[in-house]
């Protein structure tokens, strides 16, 4: 069984929060009081432990896992469930998307750093507790600077019955924001061990403060670097070198501590790299969201394997060709897949068998073997002696010689749980068929060594340093089994389609095409497309045909880099100005 470090909620807890604030002018004789809570080691415990259950991770659900959705990464089964205010440029000043506006836990974090200080508990086990709430408020403030730029800056426990000074009410500058959570994570390293007295994955620790740390100023650095200053949002562009070097300061600290290793265990590197995410607890990972299948659960292989595999659900995820392409080949050569009538292939893997490994540890593809049984989603059959794209039968009651002409995973097999691209995801897909919904217990995986390394150089590149920017791109790709770089063959597309690649399927891609200020080439007016297998009856081979994979044309506007802050939340607090744009 799972040992779940800082997610079961105490019941004692439920008392502790809700006696946070001296409102109430009576001492009850069956609730916990302010003041015993911080005179007590445990019940000091289970205030951290809510925090925990409280905080942002965003993991399995919506919006993280879901953001592959929006960027170029996958698509939905049903292609018009993809039609939403993010994908078709419809989100506006009355609209935000995936926000993310709590300042109930700020609050709840300043009680505990305005509280703690005076408790008898010893002074080590203080300063730890004191580091993971640090931890904790910065990077709940990265969420918000990622959607707004500039937002308040409540550091203080606020009395609502007192008049509010303006400084909390109004938005700081981004460049604020950034130094804050900055010097917030420099604090907690400080305070915290690398292993504290809780040795798992699901807790926080001076690596996970340093992983924040990167994380931060990676994004800071990309703003000044890529983006505008337009009033409380954007970064002066004379600041991008600095935080590239903390970014990569941070991340480098990590990597040189000795306490973590990628994961490299099977010689096989697609199943090496499969079992990154199917194994929980191993040295790769500087933090884990623990899902044991009761108390904390997860969708994953419900929503996205094939219907056959699934307990009722299945189909979602379906990787893009576009995100397919993005791969480089083994050797580091040029040249994609050929596609057409004119190209018949022995299966629907071959097109790919010259491509980066961590591509087949990620999608699964046509006749291959999964869950007991082989994937069908050859989508049409072509009776004809010469190759016929026209002659293409695609009716499910139809067969050629005992087979069916249409795949049982196929798109128009007229099943809503199939996928719409031909191609299911593998990344995080376990071989144990027909899970129940939200009964997955594999832990997300919140940080990786591998990121680390990739933020290194990616900082160490915009930095104008090619040496040390190959030597930490070749990290991820020795591991993956490709070619390695150095400084006079790296470029910052290669290090951006490294990431993509490494990071597909864990909520990456939407925000680095914010932050590279990417996002309106690479989603404006795109129409993301499946690949289409085809089998040909009389060679019993396959030829592949790119096709729509949603029924409508994407729109990213200008002023999305950044979220609203809505009028609903300015007619609350007036103090708030808009986003530009909006």
């Amino acid at each position: 069984m799972k040992k779940l470090i800082k997610y079961a909620v105490a019941g004692t807890l439920v008392m502790v929060m809700n006696s946070c604030t001296d409102v109430l002018n009576y001492d009850p004789t069956d609730k916990i009081s302010d003041a015993d809570v911080w005179e007590q080691r445990d019940l000091m415990e289970a205030y951290i432990t809510r925090m925990y259950d409280s905080f942002p991770f965003m993991d399995y659900g919506w919006p993280h896992r879901h953001s592959m959705f929006v960027a170029d990464i996958a698509t939905t089964n049903t292609g018009h469930a993809n039609m939403n205010a993010l994908t078709t440029g419809g989100m506006t000043h009355a609209n935000d998307q995936w926000g993310y506006w709590d300042y109930s836990y700020i609050r709840q974090l300043n009680v505990f750093l305005e509280n703690f200080p005076d408790s008898p508990v010893d002074e080590a086990v203080k300063d730890r507790m004191e580091g993971e709430i640090r931890t904790m408020r910065a990077a709940a403030y990265l969420k918000k600077q990622k959607r707004y730029g500039g937002v308040p800056l409540v550091d203080v426990v606020l009395n609502p019955f007192e008049e509010i000074d303006e400084q909390y009410l109004a938005r700081s500058t981004e460049e604020q924001i950034a130094d804050f959570i900055d010097s917030e994570l420099a604090a907690a390293i400080e305070l915290m061990d690398w292993d504290h007295n809780q040795s798992a994955t699901g807790a926080f620790n001076k690596a996970v403060a340093y992983a924040y740390k990167a994380r931060a100023n990676l994004w800071a650095a990309s703003i000044a670097n890529f983006g505008t200053v337009d009033g409380v949002v954007g970064i002066p562009e004379n600041r991008a070198d600095e935080f590239y070097q903390k970014a990569a300061d941070a991340a480098n600290a990590i990597i040189d501590s000795g306490i973590y290793a990628l994961y490299d265990v099977s010689a096989d590197r697609v199943e090496n790299f499969q079992n990154v995410f199917l194994e929980d607890g191993h040295n790769e990972l500087i933090l884990e969201v623990i899902h044991d299948g009761l108390n904390k659960t997860n969708g994953q292989n419900y929503q996205n394997v094939p219907p056959r595999a699934s307990a009722g659900g299945g189909g979602y995820g379906g990787p893009l060709l576009e995100y397919l392409l993005r791969f480089e080949n083994v050797d580091g050569s040029d040249g994609d897949p050929e596609f057409g009538p004119d190209h018949l292939y022995d299966s629907a893997v071959e097109p790919w068998l010259n491509k980066d490994p961590r591509l087949h540890a990620t999608v699964l593809f046509n006749g291959q073997e999964r869950w007991g049984f082989t994937i069908e989603s050859w989508d049409g059959t072509d009776p004809s002696l010469v190759p016929d794209p026209n002659e293409i039968v695609d009716d499910p009651s139809v067969e050629f010689d005992g087979i069916p002409a249409l795949g049982l995973e196929a798109r128009r097999h007229g099943w809503e749980t199939n996928g719409r691209t031909g191609m299911y995801p593998l990344k995080y897909i376990h071989e144990t068929p027909l899970e129940a919904d939200n009964r997955g217990d594999i832990n997300w995986k919140e940080i990786r060594l591998a990121e680390m390394y990739l933020i290194v150089a990616e900082a160490e590149y915009e930095l104008g340093n090619p040496g040390p920017a190959a030597d930490a791109l070749n990290a991820t790709r020795a591991r993956a089994g490709i070619s390695l770089v150095d400084a006079g063959s790296i470029t910052q597309e290669r290090i951006r389609a490294e990431r993509t690649n490494e990071l597909a399927y864990e909520g990456f891609r939407w925000w680095d095409l914010r932050r590279w200020r990417t996002a309106q080439d690479v989603l404006h007016n795109a129409e993301p497309r499946g690949l289409r297998p085809v089998r040909h009856h009389e060679s019993g081979r396959y030829y592949f045909l790119p096709e729509p994979a949603e029924g409508f044309t994407r729109s990213f506007n200008s002023e999305h880099y950044y979220n609203p802050i809505t009028d609903s939340r300015r007619e609350n607090q007036p103090q708030l100005v808009e986003n530009p744009g909006y």
